[in-house]
């Protein structure tokens, strides 16, 4: 029997795999419709994906921080008992000496939407588990943001917490919690939406461009 080519092994592999994630997103899509319908109208407009994405910038005494946000509908959470919306995803923080911290996310809304949110209060919060999150519960540096809906944007404050989580050359602090900064005065940020074919730029390019 002639011997199987590798590569065709290889390829029958990857389109089971594309299938798969198909499947897996068709699903994850149908199930959001029936129980979320408001997450395919996330800033004011209908998009086949849902969920919500959008860069930012904070603009403080040390620099420009960029803000990257990705959400998704979450079946529960915090407010699952009383069937509010509760969201979950990733985020990226640029600082001004160029670093990048990778973050998970999770966010309410205060009330519940049909398909249109604009004008609706949201909580987020974005935190960095680290590798010893396990026994220390560490996860900075946190950033907690609030806001409101102004489609297709976030309007939102940092809740002074910038400068609680960064010290005012940049750096993030992770020393000892018995001398963590203060919270600051909060920092107005307008995230604006991004299209869902758009990838987080590197950190030069966030803090430079004009994505209004």
């Amino acid at each position: 029997m002639p011997a199987r080519r590798p590569f065709g092994c290889l390829t029958g592999l990857l389109t089971g795999l594309v299938l798969a994630l198909l499947i897996v997103g068709v699903v994850v899509g149908a199930a959001d419709a029936v129980f979320a319908p408001w997450a395919f109208y996330l800033g004011g407009r209908f998009h086949p994906w849902p969920g919500w994405q959008g860069i930012g910038t904070v603009h403080t005494d040390a620099g420009d921080y960029g803000l990257y946000l990705s959400m998704m509908p979450q079946p529960s959470g915090p407010g699952s008992r009383s069937n509010l919306p509760y969201l979950r995803g990733t985020a990226e923080v640029c600082t001004p000496r160029g670093e990048r911290f990778r973050m998970r996310l999770s966010a309410s809304l205060h009330e519940h939407p049909g398909t249109d949110t604009n004008g609706m209060a949201i909580d987020v919060t974005m935190y960095t588990r680290r590798w010893n999150y396990s026994w220390t519960n560490e996860a900075r540096p946190r950033l907690e943001l609030r806001g409101r809906w102004q489609n297709p944007d976030l309007v939102m404050d940092d809740r002074g917490t910038l400068s609680r989580a960064f010290l005012p050359d940049g750096t993030a602090y992770l020393g000892p919690t018995r001398n963590q900064p203060r919270v600051g005065k909060p920092l107005t940020i307008v995230v604006h939406e991004l299209p869902w074919t758009t990838w987080f730029p590197d950190c030069a390019t966030s803090l430079t461009t004009d994505h209004h």
